[in-house]
């Protein structure tokens, strides 16, 4: 028992301290690429790094990510410690960010200064978190269930409070790191629920291995399909920040079924290794996917509400005031000093947001706005209002009456 335990100790300290250089790798890459910016501290980047490395993205890659990834590599095969495997993961996926927004796509970091660090932080370990995600399960599995709610529900929140609380066209609401959401749509929205879907797709082909050929094979096709159909819904329903085309669907297909065969050929094999596998690499896509889909159906429900109720409730106001005064209000508070509204609504946006709707008054008409999670901006404009007699000339594309502009486009800089 003793002389077990000694190899144990030295093979947990040896991937601890690969994990601990992995993460001294990629704050020296963060220090030495970043921009330089005046008057800053000794944690932002001095870019004293630039001009000793290749300008070239694929030679600085092979050059400054290849060894973190070694790392974590030899961190995973030392160690059965998750935690310093995941951390040694987020380390890799944060060199490879620094290294390519050091040296392609600097100025995006040089705009967000501090808050693009901490954006391509949590981006990192948004994705290799949802990476490990079944190996974090099997760990899970072992806690009792106070352990399991009180490590499982802190994560759950964080990213629910994220998903729902970050917008890309209101500075203000809590949690927006930038006018830039790329967390939220690159790291959680794209990435991670694409990770989470493989992940449950390879647990079906694992599944599918355990109970014989018929199922065997089934369980391969839906390794595929499940994924695939995961990204052609999230393309339909607009959560995708772009449409899926063929070469995404190809090359999602060939990830899933290249995953399912390193997990079925990985020692040991057969069908209770493969039932094992299935359970937690099952498990670990749930528990990514859960707090994604309740972080969603949250927005959603918010844009309805603030959209077709709360501001639907001001529309209707002002035309009333428009038919009793004939103009519009200079403020939305006119509208309850007139008795057509009890209080002026705010949006529905994220926990405790303190959002308003912007209103301004052009004479004959209006702008009510307010801002949505992801990159949305909404912008109401009344129907044009006639003299008796008048006509409207209106140009190629004009409409007349009232309508929402609500584009889901990205900023410049995407």
């Amino acid at each position: 028992m003793t002389q077990a335990a000694g190899p144990k100790r030295a093979a947990l300290g040896v991937g601890w301290a690969g994990a601990l250089l992995s993460l001294l790798w990629a704050a020296l890459l963060h220090h030495g690429l970043g921009p330089s910016f005046r008057k800053g501290s000794w944690l932002e980047p001095s870019s004293f790094l630039l001009g000793d490395v290749p300008d070239e993205l694929l030679p600085a890659f092979a050059l400054l990510v290849l060894p973190c990834a070694a790392l974590a590599l030899a961190v995973a095969f030392t160690t059965r410690s998750v935690l310093a495997r995941a951390l040694a993961g987020v380390a890799t996926v944060a060199s490879a960010c620094f290294v390519f927004y050091g040296l392609a796509a600097d100025r995006v970091w040089r705009f967000f200064h501090w808050r693009w660090s901490a954006a391509a932080v949590l981006f990192s370990a948004v994705v290799a978190l949802a990476c490990y995600a079944p190996l974090l399960a099997s760990a899970w599995r072992r806690l009792g269930w106070p352990l399991r709610l009180a490590t499982y529900l802190p994560v759950f929140a964080f990213l629910v409070v994220y998903e729902r609380n970050v917008t890309g066209t209101n500075a203000e609401l809590p949690f927006a790191l930038s006018p830039w959401p790329v967390v939220q749509v690159l790291g959680l929205e794209l990435v991670a629920s694409a990770i989470a879907a493989l992940e449950l797709g390879v647990a079906l082909g694992l599944a599918g291995l355990a109970r014989g050929p018929l199922l065997a094979a089934l369980g391969v096709l839906a390794t595929a399909t499940f994924p695939l159909a995961s990204l052609a819904a999230g393309s339909a329903s607009g959560l995708l920040p772009f449409p899926a085309g063929s070469r995404l669907f190809t090359g999602a297909a060939v990830a899933c079924l290249g995953v399912l065969a390193a997990c079925a050929l990985w020692p040991p094999r057969g069908r209770e290794a493969w039932g094992r596998r299935a359970a937690n690499v099952a498990l670990g896509g749930v528990l990514a996917a859960l707090p994604l889909v309740a972080g969603q159906a949250l927005t959603r429900i918010d844009y309805t509400v603030t959209r077709d109720g709360r501001a639907q409730q001001i529309i209707d106001a002002l035309a009333a005031q428009r038919e009793r005064t004939g103009a519009y209000p200079e403020q939305l508070s006119e509208l309850v000093e007139a008795g057509l509204l009890s209080e002026v609504p705010r949006p529905q946006v994220g926990f405790a947001s303190g959002q308003e709707f912007v209103y301004q008054n052009f004479g004959e008409s209006y702008l009510l706005e307010f801002s949505a999670p992801r990159w949305i901006q909404c912008a109401y404009n009344p129907p044009w209002q006639l003299d008796p007699g008048e006509e409207l000339d209106l140009e190629d594309g004009e409409d007349a009456s009232g309508s929402w502009s609500c584009p889901q486009k990205p900023p410049e800089l995407w």
